[in-house]
């Protein structure tokens, strides 16, 4: 299914409004799932934005589908937090 179709079904459903987000990057799994990257248009500024990113399933058996499995609402300075609390690899490995 082409990433234009799936932001237009999760609109479509009410899971996420192109009128409050825009879509800014997505990255298509190879599991049949995707993640998407939104920024919000209303919401922080260029220097403090505020983005949405929604984990989900594409299903594709004939209707065309995509089920929310996981979102997640984050500011920059969050990620920088989340960082430095994820341990970095060790040995190459």
């Amino acid at each position: 299914m082409e990433i234009k179709r799936i932001i237009e079904i999760l609109d479509e459903k009410g899971e996420v409004s192109l009128e409050t987000w825009k879509a800014i990057s997505v990255k298509n799994n190879r599991d049949g799932t995707v993640d998407i990257l939104y920024r919000n248009l209303h919401l922080g500024s260029d220097d403090d934005p505020v983005f949405l990113w929604i984990y989900a399933n594409v299903v594709n058996d004939g209707d065309e589908d995509v089920r929310v499995l996981e979102r997640i609402t984050f500011k920059r300075e969050d990620l920088a937090w989340i960082l430095r609390y994820v341990p970095a690899k060790k040995g190459g490995k």
